[in-house]
Protein backbone atom coordinates (compact mmCIF):
# COMPACT_ATOMS: atom_id res chain seq x y z
CA UNK A 1 0.00 0.00 0.00
CA UNK A 2 1.25 3.47 -0.80
CA UNK A 3 2.12 5.91 1.95
CA UNK A 4 -0.99 7.90 2.85
CA UNK A 5 0.89 11.18 2.62
CA UNK A 6 0.89 10.73 -1.17
CA UNK A 7 -2.92 10.83 -1.45
CA UNK A 8 -3.30 14.54 -2.13
CA UNK A 9 -4.52 16.57 -3.76
CA UNK A 10 -7.46 14.60 -5.06
CA UNK A 11 -9.65 16.03 -7.80
CA UNK A 12 -13.30 15.13 -8.32
CA UNK A 13 -15.39 16.78 -11.05
CA UNK A 14 -16.38 19.75 -8.81
CA UNK A 15 -14.14 19.57 -5.74
CA UNK A 16 -10.52 19.40 -4.67
CA UNK A 17 -9.49 17.48 -1.57
CA UNK A 18 -6.25 18.45 0.11
CA UNK A 19 -4.62 18.24 3.53
CA UNK A 20 -6.17 20.41 6.24
CA UNK A 21 -2.88 22.30 6.48
CA UNK A 22 -3.72 23.82 3.08
CA UNK A 23 -6.80 25.56 4.50
CA UNK A 24 -7.23 28.49 6.87
CA UNK A 25 -7.52 27.34 10.49
CA UNK A 26 -10.20 30.01 10.89
CA UNK A 27 -12.39 28.27 8.27
CA UNK A 28 -11.86 24.86 9.86
CA UNK A 29 -12.65 26.34 13.28
CA UNK A 30 -15.90 27.85 11.99
CA UNK A 31 -16.95 24.44 10.66
CA UNK A 32 -15.98 22.61 13.85
CA UNK A 33 -17.87 25.16 15.95
CA UNK A 34 -21.10 23.99 14.28
CA UNK A 35 -20.93 20.85 16.42
CA UNK A 36 -18.54 22.07 19.15
CA UNK A 37 -19.46 25.73 19.77
CA UNK A 38 -16.84 26.31 22.46
CA UNK A 39 -13.87 25.10 20.38
CA UNK A 40 -11.12 27.70 20.23
CA UNK A 41 -8.81 28.40 17.31
CA UNK A 42 -5.97 26.80 19.30
CA UNK A 43 -8.01 23.63 19.83
CA UNK A 44 -8.71 23.56 16.10
CA UNK A 45 -5.00 23.95 15.32
CA UNK A 46 -4.29 21.03 17.67
CA UNK A 47 -7.00 19.01 15.86
CA UNK A 48 -5.30 19.70 12.51
CA UNK A 49 -1.94 18.59 13.95
CA UNK A 50 -3.46 15.33 15.31
CA UNK A 51 -5.15 14.63 11.96
CA UNK A 52 -1.92 15.17 10.05
CA UNK A 53 -0.14 12.82 12.44
CA UNK A 54 -2.63 10.02 11.67
CA UNK A 55 -1.99 10.55 7.96
CA UNK A 56 1.78 10.47 8.36
CA UNK A 57 1.46 7.25 10.40
CA UNK A 58 -0.78 5.66 7.72
CA UNK A 59 -3.67 5.29 10.18
CA UNK A 60 -6.42 7.38 8.56
CA UNK A 61 -6.99 9.88 5.78
CA UNK A 62 -8.53 13.32 6.23
CA UNK A 63 -8.88 16.09 3.69
CA UNK A 64 -10.27 19.55 3.53
CA UNK A 65 -12.63 20.02 0.60
CA UNK A 66 -12.85 23.11 -1.57
CA UNK A 67 -14.90 24.03 -4.61
CA UNK A 68 -12.71 23.77 -7.71
CA UNK A 69 -14.08 26.93 -9.29
CA UNK A 70 -13.84 29.30 -6.32
CA UNK A 71 -11.41 27.60 -3.94
CA UNK A 72 -13.95 28.20 -1.16
CA UNK A 73 -13.70 25.81 1.80
CA UNK A 74 -16.60 23.33 1.61
CA UNK A 75 -15.94 20.86 4.43
CA UNK A 76 -13.88 18.01 5.81
CA UNK A 77 -13.82 14.39 4.62
CA UNK A 78 -12.13 11.47 6.35
CA UNK A 79 -11.65 7.77 5.73
CA UNK A 80 -11.06 5.66 8.83
CA UNK A 81 -10.74 1.92 9.29
CA UNK A 82 -13.44 0.46 11.54
CA UNK A 83 -11.18 -2.38 12.61
CA UNK A 84 -7.62 -3.53 11.94
CA UNK A 85 -7.03 -3.15 8.22
CA UNK A 86 -9.30 -1.41 5.77
CA UNK A 87 -11.83 -4.13 4.88
CA UNK A 88 -14.47 -2.21 6.82
CA UNK A 89 -14.13 1.55 6.91
CA UNK A 90 -16.15 4.67 7.46
CA UNK A 91 -16.41 7.78 5.36
CA UNK A 92 -17.09 10.89 7.43
CA UNK A 93 -18.31 14.01 5.64
CA UNK A 94 -18.64 17.32 7.47
CA UNK A 95 -19.95 19.91 5.01
CA UNK A 96 -19.90 23.63 5.74
CA UNK A 97 -23.41 24.10 4.35
CA UNK A 98 -26.38 22.17 5.70
CA UNK A 99 -27.76 21.63 2.20
CA UNK A 100 -24.78 19.82 0.71
CA UNK A 101 -26.51 17.03 -1.20
CA UNK A 102 -24.36 17.46 -4.32
CA UNK A 103 -21.10 17.56 -2.36
CA UNK A 104 -22.03 14.48 -0.32
CA UNK A 105 -23.12 12.49 -3.38
CA UNK A 106 -19.97 13.31 -5.37
CA UNK A 107 -17.60 12.69 -2.46
CA UNK A 108 -19.35 9.43 -1.52
CA UNK A 109 -19.17 8.09 -5.08
CA UNK A 110 -15.51 9.06 -5.50
CA UNK A 111 -14.36 7.89 -2.07
CA UNK A 112 -16.17 4.56 -2.39
CA UNK A 113 -14.12 3.79 -5.51
CA UNK A 114 -10.97 5.21 -3.93
CA UNK A 115 -11.36 3.08 -0.78
CA UNK A 116 -12.00 -0.07 -2.81
CA UNK A 117 -9.18 0.49 -5.30
CA UNK A 118 -6.50 1.99 -3.03
CA UNK A 119 -7.25 0.51 0.40
CA UNK A 120 -9.03 -2.77 -0.38
CA UNK A 121 -12.18 -1.67 1.44
CA UNK A 122 -15.17 -3.95 0.95
CA UNK A 123 -17.70 -2.19 3.19
CA UNK A 124 -17.87 1.58 3.57
CA UNK A 125 -20.21 3.24 6.07
CA UNK A 126 -21.18 6.87 5.37
CA UNK A 127 -21.50 9.29 8.30
CA UNK A 128 -22.63 12.87 7.70
CA UNK A 129 -21.86 15.44 10.38
CA UNK A 130 -23.71 18.75 10.12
Amino acid sequence: MAKFELYHPIQTPHYQLDWLTQFKVKDINTLRQQTQPAETIIQTANFVNRVMSTIMHDQALTWGVSFKQSGEFAGIVSLNPIEEGWTNAELNVSPVKTDATDLIAEIEAYMTQFAQNQLGTQHLKLNIHN
